[in-house]
C-alpha cells in the first residue's frame, strides 16, 4: 500500500510494478519458447507459480547454455539434485581460457601456473581445454604481483600448499552444511541460488579473520619481549587425548567414534583463548601451543572439566616448553615431539608437565605434585614429570 503526495491511498503502485514484472517475465519466456516447452514438458517446471516458473526456467536455460543437456536435467531433477546443479552454476565462472592461455596472459610459465594452482587447491585438469575462466587468470596474476613483491619462491609456494589444503577442508565442512539444507528443499533451486551467495559471504568473511589472525600475531611477535616471553618460538605445546579410545574402536561403529573426536575438536576450539592457539586434530588428540605457560595449563583444565561435563570418555594429556618451528601450518621440533611423548605417559584423567614447563607455573595458582621419572622413547635417561592438580 502506498500513498499520493496529497496522503490519499494510492493502490495502482502495485499493479502497476506485478504487471511491469510479469511482462518482463513474459518476454523471458517469448525469447526462448521453444526451450520453455522442452522443459514444460518434462515436468521440470511442475509446481511452481509464474514467477517461479520463469526463475526456474531462468536457471535452466544458464544451465543448459553451460552444456548441460535436458536428460541430465531430468536426471538430476528425478534424484532430487537439480538445485545442486544450479548453485554450481551460481558459484562458478564460465570457462574461457585453456591453461596455455592463462599462461599467456599472465606472464608466467605454464609449469608454474600448474604449480600455483595445484598449490593453492585449484587444482589442474587439462592444459589445452578451455577449463579456466577470470578468476583464475586473476589467481595467476597473483603469483606475478606476489613475486614482484619480493616474497621468497620456496616459501611462499609452501604457505600456498597449506592454504590449499586447509581451503579443501573449510569446502568439507561447508558442503555437509549444504547438502543437510539441499535434501529438506529438494529441487528448490531459489534456495540453492541462495545457498551460493552466502557461500560467497563466508570467502569474505573469512578474508576479515585473516586479516584480524595476522595483526594479532603480528602484535604478539612485538609485545612478546616485553611480557618475558624469550624467543619468539620458545612456548608450551600441549597434546590432550581420549583415554582408551584405540580400544573403543575395537568395540564401537566407526560413526560413535567421529562424534566422540568431533565433540573433542569443539570443546577445545570452545575452550581456547589467546594467547593459547589450536593447531590441529590429529585423530581423537588435540595440539595447542602457547607463549605463556600459566595460560595454557589453565587452558587444559577447564578442558578437562569441560570434558567430564559432557560424558566424553576421560582424557589425558601432556605439556613440555621449548623451542618450536611452524612449519606449513603445522609446528615441528623436539619440543613438540617430548609433548607428545609426556601426554602418552599421562594415565587417566592427568596433565603432566616436564621440568621446564613445571619452572615457569606459578605454585599457588598451579599446584603439581612429583609424578615419578620416565622413559620417554627417542629421548636420553628418564625424565622427572610432574602432574598437574586439577
Amino acid at each position: 500500500m502506498s500513498r499520493s503526495r496529497g496522503g490519499r491511498r494510492n493502490d495502482n503502485v502495485g499493479v502497476r510494478f506485478d504487471t511491469e514484472r510479469a511482462g518482463r517475465l513474459v518476454r523471458t519466456i517469448r525469447r526462448s519458447p521453444g526451450r520453455y516447452r522442452e522443459f514444460d514438458a518434462a515436468g521440470l517446471l511442475d509446481g511452481l507459480d509464474a514467477a517461479g516458473r520463469v526463475r526456474r526456467f531462468v536457471q535452466l536455460s544458464r544451465l543448459v547454455d553451460s552444456g548441460i543437456g535436458t536428460d541430465r536435467l531430468i536426471d538430476a531433477a528425478n534424484e532430487g539434485r537439480l538445485a545442486h546443479l544450479v548453485m554450481r552454476d551460481a558459484l562458478i565462472q564460465r570457462p574461457r581460457y585453456t591453461l596455455e592461455e592463462v599462461a599467456a596472459k599472465s606472464g608466467v610459465s605454464v609449469t608454474d601456473v600448474e604449480r600455483w594452482f595445484r598449490a593453492m587447491g585449484r587444482g589442474v585438469s587439462s592444459r589445452v581445454n578451455p577449463d579456466y575462466n577470470d578468476a583464475d587468470l586473476q589467481l595467476a596474476h597473483v603469483l606475478v604481483e606476489y613475486r614482484e613483491l619480493g616474497l621468497l619462491e620456496k616459501e611462499l609456494f609452501a604457505a600456498a600448499r597449506v592454504l590449499g589444503r586447509h581451503l579443501w577442508a573449510v569446502a568439507d565442512a561447508v558442503e555437509v552444511l549444504v547438502e543437510l539444507r539441499l535434501s529438506v528443499v529438494g529441487d528448490n533451486s531459489d534456495v540453492a541460488v541462495r545457498m551460493a551467495a552466502e557461500v560467497r559471504r563466508l570467502a569474505v568473511l573469512q578474508s576479515n579473520i585473516v586479516e584480524h589472525l595476522m595483526a594479532t600475531r603480528l602484535e604478539a611477535s612485538t609485545l612478546a619481549t616485553d611480557h618475558g616471553a624469550g624467543p619468539r618460538h620458545e612456548l608450551a605445546v600441549g597434546f590432550a587425548d581420549l583415554v582408551g579410545f584405540t580400544r573403543l574402536g575395537e568395540l564401537t561403529e566407526p560413526t560413535v567414534l567421529a562424534e566422540l573426536a568431533e565433540q573433542l575438536d569443539r570443546l577445545t576450539t570452545e575452550t581456547v583463548e589467546a594467547p593459547v592457539r589450536f593447531v590441529k586434530t590429529v585423530g581423537d588428540a588435540v595440539m595447542v601451543i602457547s607463549p605463556d605457560a600459566e595460560a595454557i595449563a589453565d587452558m587444559f583444565r577447564r578442558l578437562f572439566a569441560a570434558a567430564a561435563d559432557e560424558g566424553l570418555p576421560p582424557l589425558h594429556a601432556g605439556i613440555a616448553w621449548g623451542p618450536a618451528l611452524p612449519r606449513a601450518g603445522d609446528w615441528i621440533g623436539r619440543t613438540v615431539n617430548l609433548a607428545a611423548r609426556v601426554s602418552a605417559v599421562a594415565t587417566r584423567g592427568t596433565i603432566l608437565v616436564d621440568q621446564d614447563m613445571h619452572e615457569r607455573l606459578d605454585a599457588t595458582r598451579f599446584p603439581q605434585e612429583e609424578a615419578g621419572t620416565f622413559d620417554l622413547k627417542g629421548y636420553d635417561g628418564a625424565r622427572q614429570l610432574y602432574r598437574l592438580v586439577r
